[in-house]
């Protein structure tokens, strides 16, 4: 309001004489100016530099003479920086004209508040002249909230922030009335000390610290905490809140128990989760932290500074093995394993990735994750003479009785865990249907993957030549594909898609794959809606096998393989002429080259074997054996977009030269009312990968729109309509450079 009230006494003064003078001897009002100069006013100022009668009086004399003939029609504010007593021509303008006197502005102000709020001032001078400054293009409600002193007169709350992030700027850019203010208030309301004139940065730092010990110690300010909060959330400010907490000193005996739960130090949280494996075995212990760690994981405000792996500490803390006792087959077995004990798979996979290498973290853990585990084999093995695998010709089937089109990605060496949680996170996009399958054995590559693609429990080492049968028996034109190699304009009846980075990661990084995993998930995610999208009716998702991560592996946890006669022993299973009376070993009469049975063990554990250990295929576990069996479907909209063609499609088929032009065109009839417009994008392919794509267009019914593009060197493209906002292929066409010579027209 302040702005409002300096102009309209401005305004009211010119409205008639076009010559107002503002009368301002201290120069405290200089602040009101670039209020007059936005709306293009003229304003002619005295210089206060001049003492001398003679300097002032020929000044005035000149400013006079300006006004008069170069602005002789136009409205004019005189700003003078001396008393009226001393005026010598601009005198008379002061009276024959407009005069707005600010020699005492506090008064002009006070006056203007009671008029307009009817409220009696009671804030001191200094502090009533900086609302004067904070309170331009503030409405009356703000003034009438000062005057009652029911809000901070500077808005420290909103400066702070600002502030923090590059101090020096900042308070550079405050006025000097509200800088001392600003500053006053940060010493005395927030860091308890006497002010002191010191640099910004410095100051800075203090009240960083201040809020940083806060949250360290468990006394932050109700005001600190509020900054806290809306700093971390701040997409323009938050970098700088980083860099001050990389700086900050941590204290060594900072209890991460004692520390505020909204804190930001990943310090305090591998501090607590020492101390947490470290007494692991302490239930009361374990049950308090907990408690404790599951207030901290509730915080919204701070979620960026939360560590995802308390999620899965907390998981495993809470897997409840007691419904076990109730599973009398292997069905209910089955069932527990995928609603319940999957949760503890995936949280141990994420600790791996985590603290792999740091096992006083990872050792207890990992002891408390096999002791769950061992009571689950317990009772899997209890009922495995109901194991019947469900895997043999699985892919023929497919096949032969979904409807077409249809898309398979068989992965190699995807576990339940990681396919559940990828259908999971598309379960808002597609309908799920989430089934499982029981793996042969042994779950091996070669051996699961013939199972899949070919059945009747024949073998066929290369998956070029597992491919080959698959096509051969069910009769049909499959096309299979590496599932990197797929994009946009791919069409195909029957596609197999082939996706084994688990497994080779695996074989190639031993452990140190377990950090690509959330790469393998993305990529998963991507390709089945990437498949949807471009018509698929429906995406399957099976696998050979699945896996067990063994952790911290030393020589002693290994099996020894007490076996009478020859042998061969691969880490999961082991491979004997003659049969075995073991009772930890389950056997079944399969014939391998001069091999007649296969034993694996009632463990988790690798048999003692040449090679190194990471991931463990071909034994029996539900790890192992229990295989996601998901198919993914698109929702039908509830309205139908607009159809969007390439209608040119023939005129590509040979193009001359080296641009060509692709006509699209929207459907002369919508199918509804709002299907009238949509918004689509043109991708071009060569080679199997993206070279080029158009803007985002927008086309409405019946519009026609030319494209232009060039083969960039490629001798044919593939051009593919998407819509923008879903990502739905809409058209593709083939575009095919012409291979005759350019005559130049000679012909």
């Amino acid at each position: 309001m302040t702005d409002k009230w300096f102009l309209q006494d401005i305004e009211h003064q010119l409205k008639n004489r076009k010559r107002v003078v503002i009368l301002d001897p201290k120069g405290e009002c200089g602040f009101l100016l670039p209020l007059l100069e936005s709306k293009g006013s003229i304003i002619l100022k005295t210089d206060s530099q001049l003492n001398e009668r003679w300097q002032t009086v020929k000044e005035e004399l000149f400013l006079r003479h300006e006004a008069e003939s170069k602005f002789k029609n136009e409205e004019v504010v005189f700003y003078v920086t001396r008393d009226q007593s001393k005026l010598s021509f601009l005198m008379d303008y002061c009276f024959t004209h407009g005069c707005l006197d600010l020699s005492n502005p506090i008064e002009w102000l006070k006056k203007k508040i009671f008029a307009n709020t009817g409220l009696q001032v009671q804030q001191e001078n200094s502090i009533l002249w900086v609302l004067a400054k904070e309170g331009i293009g503030k409405d009356i409600n703000w003034w009438k909230r000062q005057i009652q002193g029911l809000q901070d007169p500077i808005g420290l709350d909103e400066k702070l922030m600002p502030f923090l992030n590059d101090p020096e700027p900042f308070a550079n850019s405050l006025d000097k009335d509200v800088r001392q203010l600003f500053e006053i208030k940060i010493f005395g309301d927030i860091l308890g000390q006497p002010y002191m004139q010191k640099p910004p940065q410095i100051i800075a730092d203090a009240l960083v610290k201040r809020l940083l010990d806060g949250l360290v110690y468990n006394d932050i300010s109700s005001t600190l905490l509020s900054l806290y909060y809306h700093w971390a959330d701040s997409e323009l400010y938050r970098t700088s809140l980083e860099e001050y907490v990389a700086k900050y000193k941590l204290d060594e005996s900072a209890n991460p128990w004692s520390a505020h739960p909204d804190h930001c130090f990943l310090a305090l949280d591998k501090k607590a989760v020492v101390q947490l494996s470290s007494n692991f075995r302490d239930k009361t212990y374990v049950t308090e932290k907990i408690g404790k760690i599951k207030l901290r994981i509730k915080s919204q405000q701070v979620k960026r500074f939360i560590p995802t792996w308390w999620n899965d500490v907390i998981t495993l803390t809470e897997c409840d093995t007691k419904p076990l006792s109730n599973c009398n087959s292997l069905n209910k077995v089955i069932e527990f394993y995928i609603r319940n004990f999957a949760k503890a798979d995936r949280a141990i996979r994420d600790l791996y990735a985590e603290f792999l290498n740091e096992e006083a973290i990872i050792r207890p853990l990992q002891e408390y994750y096999e002791s769950l585990n061992h009571e689950l084999l317990q009772q899997w093995f209890n009922y495995t003479d109901e194991y019947k695998t469900d895997q043999q010709g699985y892919l023929v089937t497919v096949m032969k009785t979904a409807k077409s089109p249809v898309a398979v990605i068989v992965g190699d060496g995807l576990r339940f865990e990681i396919a559940d949680y990828v259908a999971t996170s598309l379960e808002k996009q597609f309908k799920v249907d989430k089934q499982i399958m029981l793996a042969d054995l042994p779950s091996e590559t070669e051996h699961n993957m013939s199972a899949l693609y070919v059945g009747n429990d024949e073998v066929i080492a290369l998956q070029g030549d597992r491919e080959e049968k698959l096509s051969e028996i069910s009769g049909l034109n499959i096309v299979y594909l590496n599932l990197e190699a797929l994009h946009y304009g791919i069409k195909a009846g029957h596609l197999v898609l082939k996706y084994g980075d688990i497994d080779s990661t695996g074989e190639k990084l031993q452990q140190g794959a377990i950090k690509l995993f959330e790469e393998f998930e993305r990529v998963l995610k991507e390709k089945i809606a990437l498949l949807l999208n471009m018509g698929f009716t429906e995406v399957h998702l099976v696998t050979d096998h699945g896996f067990v991560l063994t952790g911290l592996l030393d020589e002693s946890d290994k099996i020894e393989s007490s076996i009478k006669g020859k042998k061969k022993v691969h880490e999961r299973y082991i491979r004997t002429v003659e049969k075995q009376k073991n009772d930890d070993l389950i056997g079944v009469e399969e014939h391998y080259g001069e091999y007649n049975y296969l034993y694996v063990s009632k463990k988790h554990r690798p048999f003692k074997s040449t090679g190194a250990y990471g991931y463990s295929h071909g034994g029996f576990t539900p790890q192992e054996i229990i295989l996601p069996k998901f198919v993914f479907r698109k929702e039908k909209p509830a309205t139908s977009g607009l159809e969007v063609k390439i209608v040119n499609k023939s005129e590509l088929e040979d193009v001359s030269g080296e641009l060509f032009g692709i006509k699209l065109q929207g459907a002369s009839k919508a199918t509804d009312l709002f299907a009238t417009n949509r918004k689509i994008q043109v991708l071009l392919f060569a080679g199997g990968k993206t070279y080029n794509s158009s803007s985002i267009i927008s086309i409405d019914s019946g519009q026609t729109t030319m494209l232009e593009f060039s083969f960039q060197g490629n001798s044919e493209v593939q051009a593919v309509v998407i819509d923008v906002s879903t990502q739905e292929q809409l058209d593709a066409a083939i575009i095919t450079k012409s291979a005759a010579r350019d005559t130049g027209g000679l012909i």
